[in-house]
């Protein structure tokens, strides 16, 4: 393999981080570039899941507190309501009705997050706690459980936009246990599942002999 011709179909400002590392080395820069996106594609699965559990059970637990599938429309805030009018126009111009499964698939992580905020408290609150239902006692705090998505939203985003995550072992291990955490206050079973399918300590290792 031709790593010089590899790095050129590569950004310099984004390879730069890399090379910063080791300076002197393009192979050992190019492999924790490797890395880099191998530790990324390790969380790719669990977050997904997050991501899926998260919504449908905010969505089922809104529904049941407001008595409506329409909770989206009615109870939103207005700039929180932007977001589903242009979701809706998407729907129909594509050729399908804009339902509320539809609307909820299409609806970003951000969103989930935002309804934590304190500013939407006093509406969301109640069903937001009930979308966890195993969320410990001593748990039971919007700021505890908010600070928790929005770390996670962070994180989330600076893997999709192929940020350098590879060297804080630390933030990751952290980020992986927060992950399992949030999906086992939704259903134990469904964190078992992610626990399962998780490649994050064999690519780890794989990491750690490399470079």
């Amino acid at each position: 393999m031709e790593v010089e011709k590899i790095v050129k179909t590569i950004s310099k400002e984004r390879f730069s981080s890399y090379q910063k590392r080791y300076p002197n080395d393009l192979k050992k820069s190019f492999l924790l570039y490797q890395s880099n996106i191998e530790i990324s594609q390790s969380f790719y699965s669990n977050l997904s899941i997050l991501e899926v559990s998260l919504r449908n059970t905010i969505n089922q637990s809104c529904i049941k507190h407001f008595d409506t599938e329409d909770w989206l429309k009615e109870k939103l805030p207005k700039e929180l309501k932007k977001q589903i009018t242009e979701i809706e126009n998407k729907l129909v111009k594509s050729g399908k009705e804009p339902t509320n499964d539809r609307i909820i698939a299409e609806l970003n992580f951000g969103f989930w997050t935002i309804l934590f905020n304190r500013s939407n408290a006093k509406i969301f609150w109640k069903p937001l706690l009930k979308a966890f239902p195993y969320l410990p006692k001593k748990m039971r705090k919007r700021t505890s459980v908010s600070a928790k998505l929005n770390r996670l939203r962070t994180f989330r985003n600076r893997i999709y936009h192929y940020d350098p995550i590879v060297w804080d072992v630390k933030e990751l291990i952290l980020r992986r246990k927060e992950i399992n955490e949030i999906l086992t206050w939704i259903e134990p079973e469904t964190a078992k599942w992610a626990e399962n399918i998780d490649t994050f300590d064999e690519v780890r290792k794989k990491i750690k002999e490399r470079v």
